[in-house]
């Protein structure tokens, strides 16, 4: 059994939602339809019929942009969704956000779009949790570099002159603990709380680079690669790790020797898997050691939460090779 709601009831349903719809004539560029008044939401009086709303109350820099919009819906395309953020004032002055999306409903007889169907909802307090968020993550940005400070601070006024091993020891521990704070500057950079794989193995090799040699490690890029905050702290620690036994013990130990990293990422049935190399070469012949340490478990447990990770040391005789490869959430 169908049923019919009366015109009255419908408009009536309409005119409740706590959001503006409407439909657009984008070729002559008027409203066809439209459930409630912005001024209604945004606390103002009824103003004259022949004035637009849009153009009453909204921002003047997102005036300037309103055009440039309309210009684009004169070419959406079927199944395309256009996103816009504006700013209204309300009655006490105060600017609010709406978030406009359209799609499109009708063409003419040349394709051409002719009617737009969309929405506008106040988003303010979202607008306003986000930016509360970034300040935040500014906040906590800001202590961690001052944290990784103090913590340099402390290690050159706690190294013992006379010990050699305590004072290695509390090398080790820093250059990990400023490893990881460093990767969560790049995180938290990120409005997404994600790491650029690129700029992460640049932040995680810089302390080990010569001025006077500065290509001895050589980062060669692969595609552009996003990493989750997890993700990144791992292989962060991981290329810690290497670069620091590169410089005890392989090719960074002597002057011939260099390091070189790269990455790819391969599709094959719908699986991306991101393959990251450390390479050394020039250095001095090495093996497997007799037992692992604490660097080597961080290197192989790296990426352990990946999907189908893995790692694989290869102690070869011209130089340490270690391989990282794991699936990728989709793109």
């Amino acid at each position: 059994m169908s049923t019919t709601l009366a015109p009255g009831l419908a408009q009536s349903i309409l005119a409740a939602a706590p959001l503006v719809l409407y439909v657009y004539d984008v070729q002559n560029e008027r409203s066809v339809f439209q459930n409630r008044r912005f001024g209604e939401i945004l606390g103002h009086p009824p103003i004259d019929r022949g004035l637009s709303e849009w153009k009453h109350y909204i921002h003047p820099d997102d005036a300037a942009e309103f055009s440039a919009y309309r210009e684009r819906l004169k070419s959406i395309e079927p199944d395309q969704t256009l996103h816009w953020h504006f700013r209204m004032r309300d009655a006490r002055g105060e600017w609010r956000w709406f978030h406009s999306r359209d799609v499109l409903m009708s063409s003419d007889d040349a394709a051409k779009p002719l009617l737009i169907v969309g929405s506008a909802s106040d988003v303010t307090e979202q607008k306003r949790a986000e930016e509360y968020k970034d300040l935040l993550a500014g906040e906590m940005r800001h202590r961690a570099k001052n944290l990784a400070a103090v913590v340099q601070a402390m290690a050159r006024q706690s190294r013992p002159k006379d010990q050699p091993a305590a004072a290695a020891y509390i090398d080790t521990f820093v250059g990990r603990l400023l490893t990881l704070l460093n990767t969560g500057d790049i995180v938290l950079s990120s409005a997404t709380r994600t790491a650029d794989l690129a700029a992460l193995l640049e932040l995680a090799i810089a302390p080990f680079l010569d001025e006077d040699e500065p290509h001895r490690i050589v980062i060669h890029n692969g595609p552009p690669v996003i990493l989750s905050e997890h993700s990144a702290g791992g292989l962060a620690l991981a290329v810690h790790e290497l670069a620091t036994n590169a410089v005890k013990y392989g090719a960074l130990s002597v002057s011939s020797g260099s390091v070189a990293l790269n990455w790819s990422v391969a599709s094959t049935a719908g699986d991306r898997r991101l393959v990251l190399e450390w390479r050394e070469q020039g250095g001095p012949s090495v093996s497997p050691p007799s037992s692992e340490g604490f660097g080597t478990r961080v290197i192989r447990q790296s990426i352990a939460h990946e999907p189908k990770a893995k790692v694989s040391l290869d102690y070869r005789a011209d130089g340490l090779r270690c391989c990282f490869e794991f699936e990728m959430p989709p793109a």
